[in-house]
């Protein structure tokens, strides 16, 4: 019976040691991960203008449609397609970004469980929120009526032009080859509202492929070598979930 007393002790001895209280746990990680929303589409308009000496005066105009998922540390792919409605030759112009994209946290109010709150990339026991101090209050309330969310990213984007060899239109350029491919670099700054989000998107283009060309020179058109470096600015609207 000593024994058995001395068994039952140690037993209860190991679970007081080991065992936690409830409201310090952190939550099971797919449960987090269902509570934030990575994945996002878009659509948007905009504009590619050469830049530096020798730039064509004409900007490129297109529209795309953008696809993003991140994973619960906000690193994720962006990918979509643009077609380019106006592009510097008789034609179109299609692509398809693949680029790497890191965002900002979204910053919204913490939710509140019987376990604790997991309030934008970290886990916060019940004890530890119970009473939020007047700057926390008053970053909680404010900061997400502003553009406090923004995204960085880089990546390339193959494409392919369509349309006759050569231009019949003075100004624009012949096709020299049909695929294309730029290198890209990159900001976005998001104006969260509920599910939506208004963005504007600041990229920079290099054309890594000799897509353009001058043509045959005629009296009519003055055109210098074919540009590579071009600004793209673009905005529109995306809903995330």
């Amino acid at each position: 019976m000593e024994r058995l007393t001395t068994a039952l002790a140690g037993c209860l001895a190991f679970v007081a040691l080991h065992a936690q209280p409830v409201s310090e746990s952190a939550p099971d990680p797919a449960f987090v991960r269902k509570r934030v929303r990575n994945k996002e589409i878009g659509l948007r308009y905009g504009v590619q203008i050469g830049v530096g000496s020798g730039a064509p005066g004409q900007a490129m105009q297109y529209a795309a449609m953008d696809f993003a998922a991140y994973n619960y540390r906000n690193i994720g792919l962006r990918t979509g397609l643009n077609l380019f409605t106006s592009p510097l030759h008789d034609g179109q112009y299609a692509s398809v970004p693949l680029q790497f994209s890191w965002r900002s946290g979204v910053r919204r109010m913490p939710t509140s469980s019987p376990d604790g709150c997991y309030y934008n990339g970290t886990w916060y026991p019940d004890r530890d929120m119970a009473a939020p101090s007047v700057g926390r209050i008053l970053f909680e309330t404010f900061v997400p009526e502003v553009p406090s969310v923004f995204e960085l990213h880089a990546g390339l984007t193959p494409g392919l032009l369509f349309g006759p060899i050569h231009s019949q239109d003075e100004g624009l350029y012949d096709i020299r080859q049909r695929f294309v491919c730029t290198a890209d670099a990159g900001g976005r700054l998001n104006l969260p509202i509920g599910r939506v989000r208004l963005f504007i998107d600041f990229t920079y283009h290099y054309y890594l492929t000799r897509s353009f060309d001058e043509g045959i020179p005629r009296p009519d058109r003055v055109l210098g070598p074919p540009h590579r470096s071009f600004v793209g600015l673009s905005g529109g609207l995306a809903l995330t979930f």
